[in-house]
């Protein structure tokens, strides 16, 4: 599988649905932030009447970079920061299905960049309706 990676943000796909999130040093790492994410997500999507809805926007950082936004009822998420203009466009085309999948990545003690999606089955899957 191929990962798109830089210091900050990876990005892979999974039968062309694509799966991005942060890339941290370690296992352990990655598990306890793509927890806090899954908490807060679950919290995103819950609107008033207990329907998951989420948008996903782009911010242009001031050093050109990118960040990824989700938004909910009342509530924002600023997910993934320092996305460059390579990442961000690859990300788009993959939104073709309208579907991604917001997860963590760590380094492997062999160099390779694992995605916890695939290793631990660990991640959000969203819908983003346009």
């Amino acid at each position: 599988m191929k990962v798109y990676q830089t210091s900050d943000v990876a990005l892979t796909f999974f039968n062309d649905i694509p799966a991005i999130g942060p890339r941290l040093p370690s296992k352990e790492d990655a598990l306890k932030v793509a927890e806090s994410y899954l908490r807060l997500i679950d919290k995103l999507a819950r609107g008033k009447k207990g329907n998951p809805h989420c948008s996903i926007s782009f911010l242009k950082q001031t050093d050109g970079l990118y960040t990824l936004i989700l938004r909910g009822s009342g509530m924002a998420l600023e997910t993934l920061c320092n996305l460059d203009e390579l990442m961000l466009q690859r990300f788009k085309k993959g939104l073709k299905n309208k579907l991604f999948i917001l997860t963590c990545f760590f380094d492997a003690p062999d160099g390779q960049v694992m995605c916890l999606a695939l290793t631990e089955g660990v991640g959000a899957v969203l819908y983003s309706p346009g």
